[in-house]
């Protein structure tokens, strides 16, 4: 089944990435953004365009497939979004600084400047970072899965807590209990201070 995926994927994956290839080739070789005449300016920029829409198409079908791969293995929509979503913010980022490099712009500020910002925002958002690095955890680590029927004992939660995963999010786990109650756990929580236990579905 994976291979029907792949190779219906490759459809998109092949002709975008030769695009994308020619498109970054055009925009260093044959132009100059920065210098040269009109012309090579042009052709640097219609090949950085060239570069910008099929290098996003590449992304958006490789996680679009990996996605459907994930929800086949049975991992849970969840888990499959946030993978998808983490891919996503990767594939961003190269490609945000293999423009800068075709550009010829030196990247050295903006990497400090972008250190300071992060530093800041981290500080204001500690934890709901924390709780999303610790989803990436969970989803690595895959201590319970959707549909599973768990008991947690954890001080810092409050007590303990039994009843059905029904959703692993990228900040919280939501736990539906034998009356019906939806309870909302912050995964940071979970990853550092509680003893998980699964039970047998009867």
């Amino acid at each position: 089944m994976h291979k029907h995926t792949w190779r219906k994927a490759n459809m998109g994956l092949i002709p975008s990435g030769i695009f994308m290839v020619f498109g970054g080739i055009i925009c260093s070789v044959f132009g100059h953004v920065q210098t040269g005449s009109l012309n090579q300016r042009l052709i640097a920029i219609g090949g950085l365009l060239i570069f910008m829409f099929f290098s996003t198409i590449f992304l958006h079908v490789l996680t679009g497939t990996v996605y459907k791969i994930l929800i086949s293995s049975h991992l849970g929509t969840s888990r499959a979004v946030a993978i998808r979503f983490m891919i996503r913010v990767f594939g961003y980022i190269v490609i945000l600084f293999t423009i800068l490099g075709l550009l010829h712009i030196p990247f050295g500020r903006l990497l400090i400047g972008g250190a300071a910002i992060g530093i800041i925002l981290g500080v204001a958002a500690q934890q709901a970072l924390a709780n999303f690095f610790a989803s990436v955890v969970l989803i690595i680590s895959h201590p319970y899965s959707v549909g599973e029927k768990i008991i947690l004992n954890s001080g810092a939660l409050g007590g303990s807590y039994e009843g059905k995963v029904i959703d692993i999010g990228l900040t919280h786990t939501l736990i539906e209990e034998e009356n019906g109650n939806i309870v909302h756990l912050p995964n940071a929580t979970l990853l550092s201070n509680t003893a998980i236990r699964s039970l047998k579905q009867k």
